[in-house]
């Protein structure tokens, strides 16, 4: 590091630069911050990197550790080293893996540095994870500030023995007026017509990867109860993962086989969330999804599970409803409200993109960090020049 270079240096440490919304976020992040006022570097742990041509590695400098699975001592001496070169003044670790190591590095090391946790997890979906975080609670309750995305999760952590002094809510972000629907009534109806919709048909949407826990079978079984009920309504599913084979599967037998439609992975979803009336949310764990901001910047209500944040995106009867986890019932029934209510569908949809602009704009979520990440490193500061 040159002596002369006065700016803040900012190490950010996460598992992979795989597809997600935390990756996502942190991609986000680290590209928006000012790098005239900060120093940008990211560490990587594994070699997965989907992500890393959307790092703006000319002001950010990008470096993959090559962790194993598992405990890698290895691993942990290649951060040490990177860590030393780079010489941070906060390091801003993602989730629970990239945390561990943060410590134990600056156990390992005379050069000290503030550690922020940005977490994006609530409810753990085993008991393995809820025996790891048992131990990772010692690190998050000596880590200098700890940053959850939504209120919902910063109350169930603290209420589960996480240090209530060190907590900070910063919700998600993004950039609505990149998500803004641009899309001619043309497109969109030529993207249902090679997805085997008609332009005329309700589409409800669900842009989540295809995993276990997003539970895309519920909508499937929800659509098979509305077409039972003499409503034609189609299912767009965008996106792609382990579950797919299962989900064909299960399309297959409901009989839906012309009623969904499975996109695979898209680089850019806004055209197909375009082409849907609603869209929908129905995980059993979710914590604050920048999905559902995305869909709604462009002008979608949401049908969500009521898991996480949801509440704190979806005022229910406003710009979209909320439906408890796992009720087939609730949920095709607020599917139906929007099928048979055109203006209202469309009403809410204003409301929802009006919500995101107000309070979740990419702007305000870097801000936010921005602050706090300089509050810490003058902390840090001031404490070296007072031990010095």
């Amino acid at each position: 590091m040159p002596v002369s270079d006065s700016r803040i240096a900012v190490l950010f440490i996460i598992s992979s630069l795989r597809f997600g919304g935390a990756e996502k976020h942190t991609v986000t992040l680290a590209n928006q911050l000012d790098a005239t006022r900060f120093r940008l570097g990211i560490a990587y742990l594994k070699r997965e990197e989907h992500l890393l041509t959307e790092l703006d590695q000319g002001r950010i400098e990008a470096w993959c550790g090559d962790f194993g699975r598992g405990w890698d001592t290895s691993g942990m001496l290649r951060l040490r080293t990177m860590i030393l070169r780079f010489h941070p003044d906060v390091v801003v670790c993602v989730n629970t893996y990239p945390l561990f190591y943060a410590h134990l590095v600056k156990s390992l090391t005379a050069h000290r540095y503030r550690i922020v946790e940005i977490y994006h997890t609530t409810e753990l979906p085993d008991a393995k994870s809820r025996r790891h975080q048992f131990v990772y609670r010692w690190f998050f309750n000596r880590s200098d500030r700890i940053v959850y995305v939504s209120n919902n999760q910063q109350r169930y952590w603290e209420a589960r023995g996480i240090r209530t002094d060190r907590g900070l809510c910063i919700h998600n972000g993004i950039d609505a007026e990149s998500f803004r629907d641009r899309y001619s009534k043309e497109e969109k109806n030529e993207l249902r017509v090679n997805h085997g919709f008609s332009p005329h048909d309700f589409v409800v949407g669900i842009c989540a990867a295809l995993r276990p826990e997003k539970m895309h079978g519920d909508l499937l079984l929800g659509l098979e109860r509305l077409k039972q009920q003499g409503r034609l309504i189609k299912v767009l599913i965008i996106g792609d993962g382990p579950e797919r084979k299962n989900i064909e599967n299960q399309i297959r037998a409901l009989n839906l086989v012309r009623d969904v439609a499975i996109t695979g992975f898209q680089s850019d979803v806004r055209p197909f969330v375009a082409a849907c009336n609603c869209m929908t949310l129905v995980s059993t764990v979710e914590t604050f999804s920048i999905a559902a901001l995305e869909s709604m910047a462009l002008g979608k209500p949401m049908v969500m599970s009521d898991v996480g944040g949801a509440a704190e995106q979806v005022e229910h009867g406003e710009n979209g409803f909320l439906f408890p986890r796992g009720d087939i019932e609730l949920l095709s029934r607020a599917i139906a409200i929007f099928a048979d209510n055109p203006n209202l569908t469309d009403r809410m949809g204003r409301k929802a993109r009006s919500m995101v602009i107000k309070l979740f704009s990419q702007g305000y979520m870097v801000d936010r960090y921005a602050t706090t990440i300089a509050i810490e490193t003058d902390s840090f500061r001031l404490r070296k020049k007072i031990h010095d």
